[in-house]
């Protein structure tokens, strides 16, 4: 009797894990001279070498970078689920224009669309010159 009672729930998990809805997790450990970055306010992306689709790093404050994983958190097998800045010069949010998801730049929560998980955020730190960029 025991077992029959977990086969169903043994079921919804095998379904569940064979999911392709997930970002997958890919080892990223970089630097970037915070000089390219720019000040407070700015972001910029990476090449497509870091973490799954790239990655966008945004300079939130004196001392603080966020580095948010360029595929989007609605649908992330899809080719087109890849967020972009909404300006390059004074971005504020991050779109996904595929299935019109928008995230704060913030913190990557989403704001709009489909999405209802943030976006993935990678460890930073600051030495002062290096922003490092690990998980």
């Amino acid at each position: 009797m025991f077992k029959k009672n977990l086969y169903p729930l043994f079921l919804f998990i095998l379904i569940a894990c064979n999911s392709e809805d997930y970002i997958p997790e890919t080892y990223v450990n970089f630097s970037i001279q915070a000089s390219e970055i720019g000040g407070v306010g700015n972001a910029v992306y990476t090449n497509q070498d870091y973490g799954v689709n790239g990655i966008i790093i945004y300079h939130k404050d004196i001392n603080e970078y966020l580095a948010f994983e360029r595929t989007c958190s609605y649908e992330p097998s899809e080719s087109c689920a890849i967020v972009e800045l909404n300006d390059i010069y004074n971005p504020t949010i991050l779109i996904d224009s595929c299935c019109g998801s928008s995230f704060f730049l913030d913190d990557g929560t989403p704001i709009q669309g489909p999405a209802l998980l943030p976006l993935k955020l990678y460890n930073t730190s600051y030495d002062g010159v290096y922003v490092n960029v690990y998980n």
